[in-house]
C-alpha cells in the first residue's frame, strides 16, 4: 500500500471514493409547527449518515417563500462568525458540506426524499 507524508505525519493513502459508490442514509425529525428562520422556515432538522461510518448533524430542511412560489431546500451546518466582534460584521461559514455537484445532488435529493415521504405520512394521518 501505497503512504505519503502530510504535515510531518505518515498516513495511508486512500483511493478516491466515488459519491455513488457510497450509502447515503437519511435521518430526517420534522418540525411539529414551522419555525421562523429568517425570511424562511425551518421544517425539520436531519442527519446524514455517509457509508455507514460519517454523520452530518444539525441540517436543516427549510422552506421559502418567493415570487409566490414555495421551494423547499437543504442547509448544511453553519457557524456565524462576528469578524472583530462587529455586530455589523456576521458572517456563515459552512462546517460540513459537499464538494461537487453531483455529491451535493445525491445529498440534496436523498434527504430532501425522506423528508417527503415523512410528510406524506404525517399528512395522511387523522387528525
Amino acid at each position: 500500500m501505497k503512504k505519503h507524508v502530510t504535515s510531518g505525519a505518515a498516513q495511508t493513502a486512500t483511493p478516491h471514493v466515488q459519491p455513488s459508490s457510497v450509502t447515503l442514509e437519511p435521518r430526517v425529525k420534522l418540525c411539529q409547527q414551522p419555525l421562523a428562520y429568517g425570511s424562511a422556515q425551518l421544517i425539520a432538522f436531519a442527519e446524514l449518515v455517509i457509508g455507514g461510518a460519517f454523520v452530518i448533524r444539525d441540517i436543516r430542511i427549510l422552506r421559502v417563500a418567493k415570487d409566490g412560489e414555495e421551494s423547499v431546500f437543504v442547509a448544511f451546518p453553519s457557524r456565524r462568525w462576528n469578524g472583530n466582534g462587529d455586530e455589523d460584521e456576521k458572517k456563515y461559514y459552512d462546517v460540513a458540506f459537499p464538494i461537487t455537484s453531483q455529491a451535493y445532488q445525491e445529498a440534496t435529493g436523498t434527504l430532501l426524499k425522506e423528508y417527503n415521504r415523512l410528510a406524506a405520512l404525517e399528512s395522511a394521518k387523522p387528525s
